[in-house]
């Protein structure tokens, strides 16, 4: 046990404060405090040092620089079982400090004011606060450390069950946390920095999370999760409004996410519409109207759809909702809801029904995680348009066989590889996904638009995410009645391909992007 005898607080969130004071008067613990926290104190009717009158130096730089001096970190730091530190600490009359309650300035909140000035952001980059939280946090042997009014409670409980002492427990807990508040708002601080560095990959990487959640279970029940969210003032998928139904799964998060991404991958405001099953599209359609939308993205493969998560890139009205009822979906996912369709859905209780805010059109980072290891690389933003397509073959597609083919290029970004994605009038009759051959996911694709679309699959149109290494991979989709094709190209045996096609008597078009998606 350590008894607590006299607190440092210095803090910007004075929010039950004064809960804390009243403890602190009740086992006679004396406090100094910082300028803005000390009227605060003093306001309340406690007794409290201000820190210049205890340091004998003055607040100057107007209040940048108050906490920094010997007579406050010496009180954090000493070792009171090493004779030396307790003689220098007579020496240079510094007495034992033994409780910190410190909140730092509030930068995190400013990241999410796009309007702030950079040298407003950088006045409340907090200097004092994290310097007494370290000190403070590494001499947690003796020193007790409070670093957000999250932990009152706790302080409070521990106080009043140890007659005004503090377990080593407690303290090495509360170190802690505290070194995970520092480095959090450190690493909130170096992003915002490098924000507009021309490095892209810095030596040294840190990712800013902040606990959202805790998630009923992983991806499967005897695994664990939770989800985390990295702070900042762009537009995301973390932007998240749920308007109805059962808290979100950790694979209703993966699934959402990647049909979030898929229907903003879209340009010229097209409609799109997806239904994601186990991280893939089982369909995707664009229609000038709206519902029709709906029905051929569901059409696509409306048993795979069950359970799935339906995504939409504009509004859900009631012609829509009404739709979406019939069937059972895990997760609806979109930009705008009107009334009557809300209305709707709410009828379905457990329906969970998610609004999400447009993201910009900018590149980001993504990382994947390894345990201790992990990847870091652009998003896949790529796009394409029909300049950037080079016909192989003999026979040229029409106009509108190249939007289908830039559709369906679009959608097999979002399909596991090996990818292969057969459409009609831009929308998916057939996916082959994740097949350790590109033949096997082509079998896959054909079969299910023999099955779903027997009448539509002759004068379908189809893309891979890569080249086909050998003319073997066209031959399931030429027997179907694929008529184009769209693929990045780049095979050695990409002449081999080419003249497969022609002797078919299809079309053909390179991209010269691959869109592998592992």
């Amino acid at each position: 046990m350590k008894k607590i005898t006299k607190a440092l607080i210095s803090v910007f969130d004075k929010t039950n404060l004064d809960v804390v004071l009243e403890i602190l008067k009740k086992y006679n613990i004396k406090i100094i405090s910082t300028g803005g926290t000390y009227k605060f104190i003093k306001s309340k009717g406690y007794e409290c040092t201000e820190i210049s009158k205890y340091t004998g130096s003055p607040e100057i730089l107007g209040g940048r620089l108050k906490t920094i001096h010997p007579k406050i970190h010496g009180g954090l730091l000493c070792d009171e079982q090493k004779k030396n530190h307790k003689k220098e600490m007579a020496e240079n009359q510094i007495q034992q400090i033994n409780l910190v309650i410190v909140n730092l300035y509030p930068f995190e909140n400013k990241l999410l004011d796009i309007n702030i000035s950079t040298e407003e952001m950088i006045e409340n980059i907090d200097i004092g606060g994290p310097s007494i939280l370290r000190s403070a946090s590494k001499n947690f042997k003796y020193i007790t450390v409070i670093p957000s009014i999250n932990y009152y409670d706790e302080l409070l409980k521990e106080l009043n069950n140890n007659d005004g002492s503090t377990t080593l427990k407690f303290r090495e807990k509360m170190s802690m946390l505290s070194f995970g508040e520092t480095a959090y708002y450190d690493s909130l601080i170096s992003n915002w920095m490098s924000r507009n560095s021309h490095i892209k990959f810095l030596e040294k990487k840190t990712i800013p999370g902040k606990l959202i959640k805790k998630l009923r279970y992983g991806e499967n029940p005897h695994q664990e999760s939770c989800i985390y969210e990295i702070i900042n003032e762009k537009k995301g998928f973390s932007n998240l409004e749920q308007l109805q139904g059962k808290e979100l799964s950790h694979n209703n998060y993966l699934d959402s996410y990647n049909a979030y991404l898929l229907i903003n991958d879209f340009h010229n405001n097209e409609k799109i519409c997806t239904i994601i099953k186990h991280n893939n599209p089982c369909g995707c359609a664009s229609n000038e109207d709206s519902l029709a939308t709906y029905q051929n993205a569901l059409n696509g493969d409306p048993i795979s759809a069950f359970g799935g998560v339906v995504a939409f890139n504009y509004e859900i009205n009631d012609k829509i909702a009404t739709e979406l009822i019939k069937m059972f979906y895990e997760v609806i996912l979109c930009p705008n809801i009107t009334y009557a369709a809300k209305k709707i859905l709410a009828t379905r209780k457990s329906l969970r029904v998610i609004k999400y805010k447009v993201p910009m059109k900018t590149s980001n980072l993504s990382s994947t995680f390894m345990q201790k290891t992990f990847l870091v690389q652009d998003e896949n933003v790529s796009s394409i348009e029909k300049k950037n397509l080079k016909i192989v073959t003999k026979l040229k597609p029409t106009d509108k066989e190249i939007e289908n083919l830039i559709f369906a290029h679009q959608v097999c970004k979002h399909v596991k590889s090996n990818a292969i994605v057969i459409t009609n009038d831009k929308k998916t009759i057939g996916i082959g996904a994740g097949q350790t051959s590109r033949v096997g996911s082509a079998e896959i694709a054909c079969k299910n638009a023999k099955k779903f679309f027997p009448k539509e699959i002759a004068g379908s149109h189809a893309a891979s995410d890569a080249f086909f290494p050998f003319a073997d991979g066209l031959e399931n989709l030429i027997q179907s009645g694929v008529k184009s094709i769209i693929q990045p190209g780049g095979s050695i045996k990409d002449q081999e391909v080419i003249d497969a096609a022609n002797k078919a008597g299809i079309s053909m078009v390179f991209t010269g992007i691959r869109n592998f998606k592992h």
